[in-house]
């Protein structure tokens, strides 16, 4: 993501009142030349990974979660960081109490509503994926989204009926899910989302007022740098020709099949869900196999 993004925004909209002091500090660095990720939480906590002008990439936070700090800045013997810091992502929950963090390879959560909890687990075989999340979002109330690598799209969205309608329409069209590229969650307002789509549009609602310049600023950057990858040929998998969507038709029938499911996939956890749900890493090697830390 370009830093210029960030900056007009800054500097245009006075946000950087409403930013964590140092994650703005950051952003108006001269030694900033990328942005991969930006996740906030409550109060001043935040996360940044991002690369400086030497190519040098870098993680900042504050006030993290133990358990996300410790995944985040994880080293190897030669005090390397293990995590692919680009491919980082991090959705939090309302008052840090929750998180879901990735870097493609490697996966924690912890505390997650038990209905994603369980959509997480029935895709977990022998310690490895059957079906990676592509895309998970938290938020109020323990309402989620959850969008995998082969489509399927799980969510409770009952405080959020905008983004629930876009995806219960996006079902109904050609490759409607696959067109999601992103979803967040504001984590304390009902009903506040944003979207991206693939082809660089952006969709909210019910956002508070003071983000809505900054958002209309960064549109167009956007659907530039969005038109300028559509030159580069990407491989299409067989997965992407179909959508697989489940939608939640109340909280016991959803709970109901999901323990059916798990039961018939014989998942080899023998932790109780009360403490699966506390906090799980998930690794896979370069061989497509997994294995459980903790």
């Amino acid at each position: 993501m370009r830093v210029s993004y960030f900056r007009s925004v800054l500097s245009l909209t006075q946000d950087s009142t409403r930013l964590p002091k140092k994650l703005s500090s950051l952003l108006s660095s001269a030694q900033l030349q990328q942005v991969y990720h930006v996740a906030l939480g409550f109060e001043d906590s935040f996360l940044i990974t991002w690369r400086d002008t030497s190519g040098q990439d870098r993680i900042d936070s504050r006030c993290l979660p133990q358990e996300l700090e410790e995944f985040l800045y994880a080293r190897d013997t030669q005090q390397n960081y293990i995590r692919d810091i680009p491919s980082i992502r991090c959705s939090m929950g309302p008052y840090n109490s929750s998180f879901f963090a990735h870097d493609g390879a490697s996966y924690r959560w912890m505390n997650l509503p038990n209905d994603l909890l369980y959509a997480l687990q029935i895709r977990i075989k022998d310690g490895s994926w059957t079906d990676r999340p592509r895309i998970v979002a938290l938020g109020a109330d323990e309402n989620f989204v959850l969008i995998t690598e082969k489509h399927a799209a799980i969510w409770d969205l009952a405080n959020y009926n905008m983004i629930s309608d876009l995806l219960e329409f996006s079902r109904t069209q050609d490759r409607g899910i696959s067109e999601i590229q992103a979803i967040v969650l504001h984590a304390y307002r009902f009903g506040g989302f944003i979207t991206q789509s693939r082809n660089g549009m952006l969709i909210h609602g019910n956002l508070p007022p003071h983000m809505l310049p900054g958002l209309e600023l960064m549109k167009v950057s956007i659907l530039h740098d969005t038109k300028a990858l559509e030159r580069t040929p990407l491989v299409h998998r067989e997965s992407d020709k179909r959508d697989n969507v489940q939608r939640r038709s109340s909280n016991l029938q959803q709970r109901a099949q999901l323990r059916r499911e798990w039961g018939e996939h014989k998942q080899q956890f023998t932790a109780q869900a009360k403490g699966l749900k506390l906090s799980l890493s998930l690794s896979v090697s370069a061989g497509g196999l997994a294995r459980l830390l903790g």
